[in-house]
């Protein structure tokens, strides 16, 4: 089944960034989008946890959590921050490489192996997730050096937040809290962001950006809470060396989404990333 549930929390993490990009088309607020995320996400993970095991809080939980939390926080802010310094079609493809940081510390340090067509497959998801944003009519000049640096950090974030998971499962921590505390790192983050702004007076987002913003993020948040939940599930039987590219594809299901409802076109290289996947998804699967 954790082959299932690793297609399924692509599928449903996606919605989530699709979401987000739904929030971003309708000008809503950054800051307000995360925080409605982080909101229902904190909701559900918290709901979860009532109704399947006792809420506890002891330190290895905590600590995974902050750890878990900071990579997902963090990450998502300097993502954003190196889309504003270089072309998505360069930062995407480069903070996805955290995908190749798991699959190695799976293999050398928890003893996974892969078949043939197995790694055939990974090494086709890899490549799928690659291409997927690239838009060849893009100026791939960085103009700022910055950007390096923030790509670099960003991906070592969102290592810690999926590769992280894999290590939680391992010591036998429960994925769910794990994921609660985390979002919930997330959540004060970003109302301490908002409560400072209006302090300093800096709060530059309108009322009408802000409900916007909180609004499609509070529905990217549902998403993203059953996306991680699947994720952390497909993690305990499933390889994460397998598991973890197969949940990085959810950039595919943006993609197809943005095609379908905003008539974005989809590139020659668009369409071999499709079929890519397919293909990686069989050979994963055989």
């Amino acid at each position: 089944m954790w082959f299932l549930w690793a297609i399924l929390s692509a599928v449903t993490f996606g919605m989530s960034g699709f979401l987000m990009k739904v929030s971003s088309a309708r000008r809503g607020s950054t800051l307000h989008t995360l925080l409605g995320l982080y909101l229902t996400g904190t909701l559900g993970f918290f709901w979860w946890a009532l109704r399947t095991e006792s809420l506890r809080a002891d330190l290895p939980l905590l600590v995974a959590g902050f750890v878990i939390g900071l990579g997902s926080a963090a990450g998502n802010l300097l993502f954003m921050k190196a889309l504003d310094q270089g072309p998505a079609s360069l930062t995407s493809p480069l903070v996805n490489t955290n995908i190749l940081v798991i699959i190695l510390f799976s293999v050398i340090v928890y003893g996974e192996r892969l078949s043939g067509t197995e790694t055939a497959g990974v090494i086709l998801l890899i490549l799928a997730v690659s291409l997927i944003p690239f838009d060849p009519d893009e100026e791939l000049k960085i103009k700022n050096a910055r950007w390096y640096f923030l790509v670099l950090l960003a991906t070592l974030l969102f290592t810690l937040r999926n590769g992280g998971l894999k290590v939680t499962e391992e010591m036998a921590l429960s994925g769910t809290l794990v994921l609660f505390y985390g979002y919930l790192l997330g959540l004060v983050w970003f109302l301490a962001e908002d409560l400072l702004r209006r302090i300093r007076g800096t709060l530059a987002e309108n009322r009408g950006a802000a409900l916007t913003g909180l609004w499609w993020g509070s529905l990217a948040g549902i998403f993203s809470f059953v996306g991680m939940q699947l994720y952390a599930v497909a993690l305990i039987d499933g390889p994460a060396s397998i598991v973890a590219p197969l949940f990085a594809t959810n950039s595919l299901v943006v993609a197809v989404l943005s095609i379908f409802f905003y008539r974005e076109r989809l590139s020659r290289i668009q369409t071999l990333s499709l079929i890519l996947l397919f293909t990686g998804l069989v050979l994963v699967r055989i």
